[in-house]
């Protein structure tokens, strides 16, 4: 691995462990992308949810082409493993195996509109033809950003000496609206360990984190509050999965046994 690409130094032990994943996404971007008009790079536990009046992601980019985006941005917060959705394994909770990722899961940690905070994991929708490199969370070169000042002034837009993409080019999605991303990152056992204390509204050692998840009642964010056991509520469920699609995927999955 080449240690200039790495992006976790200095607090990574193990320097340069992601340049293998720059190099697989931009081969991947240099191969396919004169045959697509869009590119995701995204892991296998992100699922992006479309929202509001959206039938499916086609109608979220064909929306967002009207517009001029050419990069849709999707916060990254991370789910939580819902009790409900899991058994005890030790002091631990493990996901019940013949669950999906998407039920158990099913529990963001953050409410819609996500913070601003969250945009520093963001994961990108965007059009093959106007960026030419991508690292990850990122449009590093575009476009836009290879423009001189020349063709700037000639095609008469402003100038900026620091070149970056702005609306409508590169926009965040409303994700009550539009679409937004459930990150189904595995909890395994040692990090839901003692969950029966550190997950109760009265654990004096906050900062050690429930990973365990615990439903808002109706979906409604209330401080503090907890169940009658004095679990606290942590996290909220994606109700479009819970009314829809996750019904959808448990029909597909039932016929195909």
């Amino acid at each position: 691995p080449s240690v200039p690409c790495n992006n976790n130094v200095p607090a990574h032990d193990n320097t340069g462990e992601r340049s293998s994943q720059y190099a697989a996404e931009n081969s991947c971007r240099t191969r396919f992308a004169p045959y697509t008009e869009w590119i995701a790079s995204i892991d296998s536990d992100e699922y992006l949810v479309p929202m509001g009046q959206h039938e499916s992601l086609k109608d979220v980019v064909r929306e967002a082409d009207k517009k001029g985006t050419n990069i849709l941005q999707f916060r990254s917060t991370r789910a939580k493993l819902r009790e409900d959705c899991s058994e005890s394994d030790g002091s631990g909770r493990k996901k019940i195996e013949n669950l999906t990722f998407l039920e158990s899961y099913n529990c963001d940690s953050s409410p819609t509109p996500k913070p601003d905070w969250a945009e520093r994991a963001r994961k990108q929708l965007y059009r093959a033809d106007h960026v030419l490199l991508h690292f990850v969370h990122y449009s590093t070169v575009t476009q836009s950003t290879i423009k001189s000042y020349r063709e700037t002034i000639d095609q008469g837009e402003r100038w900026w000496s620091v070149a970056s993409e702005g609306a409508p080019s590169q926009t965040t999605t409303n994700e009550d609206q539009e679409a937004m991303m459930l990150h189904t990152k595995t909890t395994d056992k040692e990090i839901t360990k003692n969950w029966i204390n550190r997950c109760r509204f009265d654990f004096e050692k906050k900062w050690r984190g429930c990973f365990v998840g615990f439903p808002h009642p109706d979906n409604t964010l209330v401080e503090g509050a907890h169940r009658e056991d004095g679990m606290e509520y942590n996290c909220f469920p994606v109700e479009r999965l819970t009314e829809h699609l996750i019904p959808k995927l448990k029909q597909i999955l039932s016929e195909k046994k």
